[in-house]
């Protein structure tokens, strides 16, 4: 009977010691390469990492045809010779709506319509859809993709929706 116990002890200690490895760690802070690599498997194009005010911004293009930025936020003020830690990350759609009459009536219909981002008309009249993501205590890697998954698809129903035709 105790090598009974023993054996079923073993064997679970190392199934989970087997699911920890097999888990991906929590995502607790911007991570380039790990965030371009989502955008890869969404089918994003032309993924380019760069900076802007010395923190992480990725800019890529959808599948449908729309230009994505992630932006780090929440930045820790970096040592010297060290990148910042940043602690969340915003996702940017830009739309141009310069045509419409009703822009800020439309940004106030998506809002209602889409509460996952936050729509906003900009000074240079382009409709702004973003989402800001908190990464504080981590969150798991297939959180992180849905998240975007999400976002992408807001801004791909908003893309459809401004292809309407205009109502009088």
């Amino acid at each position: 009977m105790a090598r009974v116990i023993l054996a079923l002890l073993v064997s679970t200690v190392l199934a989970s010691q087997a699911q920890a490895q097999a888990s991906p760690s929590p995502v607790d802070r911007w991570e380039s390469g790990l965030l371009a690599d989502t955008l890869n498997t969404f089918g994003a194009t032309n993924v380019q990492v760069s900076a802007v005010d010395s923190r992480p911004v990725i800019t890529a293009v959808t599948r449908e045809g729309l230009s994505a930025t992630l932006l780090a936020k929440g930045c820790d003020t970096p040592p010297p010779a060290s990148g910042p830690v940043c602690h969340a990350l915003e996702i940017i759609f830009t739309f141009d709506v310069k045509q419409r009459p009703d822009a800020a009536t439309l940004a106030d219909q998506l809002n209602h319509e889409f509460a996952l981002g936050k729509f906003t008309v900009e000074p240079d009249g382009s409709l702004r859809a973003t989402r800001y993501l908190l990464l504080d205590g981590g969150v798991s890697q297939d959180n992180l993709r849905q998240e975007l998954v999400d976002m992408f698809t807001v801004a791909d129903l908003t893309r459809r929706a401004l292809a309407a035709p205009v109502k009088p």
